[in-house]
């Protein structure tokens, strides 16, 4: 035990920083937190205002607790979902294993180390789902200090079985993938197996849910009060029912037992998880790093394929894209989540059959030219979004780490090279619509001409969230990282990026579908406004960005 405690405080000193006594990255550190917390509060207020309708509403019924049901399920998702990347990024992907293993360790102490680093990570997304949550309920329903006493409990265990399930299915995958002379492509496609068997999970989990109840039983238990609802969709996870039941009956013996039970299940998963890591996690990841080399005889012919002139900004392109594809860390961080939109799209139509007979009834509704406004809204929001999340632009200089210092001396420009960037991370946010429009057509028999006002109102957000995630990057820089996994999902940039896109899409899409105006015509005027806002980015990156790039000390 002792063993596993000195290692998690080395990863979380080497993680976060602590031992570094640099007074300029500690400023910018607190500048950065700054800048988190202010990109957090309009979604934080949404989220507030949402929670206290939601319980206002479900209260009339007697069905409040209702809210514990959607919100701890959805931080179990969610997190398992992500957890997916960030355990096998974590636990295989970074550069600290090869120092580790040859160290006096048992496999469970470093798995268990890692696995709370990344459990810390995790609390910062629980905490923005359930603490709004549980402050809410308590305060309306002036619950007792056991309620507080078990929200406490509940926010430090809640992580840990969705991201032990998740660290599970990654050690099976990397067990039997680590094998061969393409450990590359074996990480890679063992990562997007873990990914896709995750969503299956999910799908399968969600269907037993869903069994065994109609809508007349659904009515006669909702007419019954008292919280009746709350065990009906809690089943997606184990865990799940009696962290419901915990908080909603915290007043009463049924509330000690599911807690007790939720600690137990707990328990368990996470025995399971550690278990199994001390008889497979070396067998995954010895070797992991290591990549084979090839030699091949160039001709004349592929002399001249290879030394073909082209334009600087091209084959800076190509090189970023390059770089993304081919390693495991920046394919599953960065490129993998523009095609997972369609995927996302999908679960419902697996998950409730009946859903394909519904949208019959909504092609109606958007076909219908009024809605044309909303639409191309709508579609400039998630160009904002879908680019935002892809965590391209946001790490890009980053991401070079201690090899900046090469663009620094190469014979291309500092805006070229900064532009290059930006339209690597446009090109895969617009592959990420794309995807979207693709499944839209294939489920919705959308009509061409609105898939091509969807797929264009998208650019100007897809312009503004590659341009203003560069900005973010090239003024707090995170160069000093020994594995790929800091500079992705250990950088604060990418999550500024993120709350700025999800912030500024909900604000636009809200503002004009509530504003009683024209809508065709506020979208026509948001579209012009985001086009000038556009201009004025790509006008700093060429100025203001070159020079923050200019004074960045490697």
């Amino acid at each position: 035990m002792s063993k596993y405690i000195i290692l998690t405080k080395a990863l979380l000193k080497n993680g976060y920083g602590l031992s570094n006594g640099d007074k300029k990255k500690k400023i910018k550190a607190t500048i950065i937190a700054v800048a988190i917390i202010a990109a957090c509060i309009p979604t934080i207020i949404a989220f507030i205002y949402f929670i206290e309708s939601a319980y206002d509403m479900l209260y009339k019924i007697n069905q409040e607790g209702l809210i514990f049901t959607v919100g701890i399920n959805f931080t179990f998702i969610f997190i398992f979902f992500f957890g997916i990347f960030y355990s096998l990024n974590v636990m295989y992907f970074s550069k600290d294993i090869e120092n580790l293993l040859p160290l006096p360790l048992k496999p469970w102490h470093i798995i268990a180390s890692k696995f709370t680093i990344t459990l810390l990570y995790e609390y910062l997304t629980e905490a923005a789902i359930l603490l709004p949550l549980f402050i809410i309920y308590g305060l309306k329903g002036h619950m007792g200090v056991i309620y507080y006493v078990y929200s406490i409990i509940l926010f430090l265990t809640i992580p840990i079985i969705p991201l032990s399930i998740a660290s599970i299915l990654n050690i099976l995958i990397m067990r039997f993938t680590n094998m061969g002379n393409h450990k590359d492509l074996l990480k890679i496609i063992g990562g997007i197996l873990a990914m896709f068997l995750a969503i299956a999970f999910n799908i399968k989990m969600q269907k037993l849910a869903n069994l065994g109840m109609n809508q007349q039983q659904i009515l006669n238990i909702l007419s019954q009060g008292n919280n009746s609802l709350v065990g009906i969709s809690s089943k997606i996870f184990p865990g799940v029912s009696e962290a419901v039941k915990a908080m909603v009956f915290s007043g009463t013996l049924i509330g000690l037992k599911n807690i007790i039970l939720f600690l137990i299940v707990t328990l368990c998963v996470l025995s399971i998880f550690l278990i199994l890591g001390e008889n497979l996690y070396f067998k995954g990841v010895i070797g992991i790093s290591e990549a084979p080399s090839g030699r091949k005889k160039l001709n004349y012919n592929d002399l001249q394929k290879v030394s073909r002139k082209s334009s600087p900004i091209k084959s800076l392109v190509i090189k970023e894209l390059k770089i993304l594809f081919r390693t495991p860390v920046y394919f599953m961080n960065c490129i993998i989540m523009n095609f997972l939109w369609p995927v996302f799209l999908l679960i419902p139509f697996f998950t409730e059959p009946e859903v394909f007979k519904k949208f019959k009834g909504v092609m109606f509704v958007i076909n219908d030219t009024k809605w044309i406004g909303i639409i191309i809204i709508i579609s400039l929001a998630a160009g904002i979004f879908i680019t935002s999340s892809n965590l391209i632009t946001s790490t890009a200089i980053s991401r070079e780490g201690g090899n900046l210092f090469v663009s620094k001396y190469i014979a291309i420009g500092y805006d070229a090279q900064l532009i290059a960037k930006v339209l690597s991370g446009a090109i895969m946010g617009t592959v990420g619509i794309l995807s979207m429009l693709l499944m839209a057509l294939f489920l919705m028999k959308l009509p061409l001409y609105l898939i091509l006002i969807v797929f264009v109102s998208s650019l100007p957000g897809i312009l503004f969230s590659a341009m203003l995630g560069i900005m973010i990057d090239v003024a707090f820089p995170k160069l000093n990282w020994d594995n790929e996994v800091k500079a992705v999902k250990q950088n604060f940039n990418g999550f500024i990026a993120i709350m700025i896109g999800i912030g500024v899409s909900v604000l636009v899409a809200i503002s004009v579908i509530k504003l009683n105006f024209d809508k065709f015509a506020m979208s026509i005027g948001v579209i012009l406004l985001f086009l000038i806002i556009d201009f004025i980015l790509y006008k700093i990156i060429v100025t203001k960005g070159v020079n923050l790039f200019r004074n960045i000390e490697v």
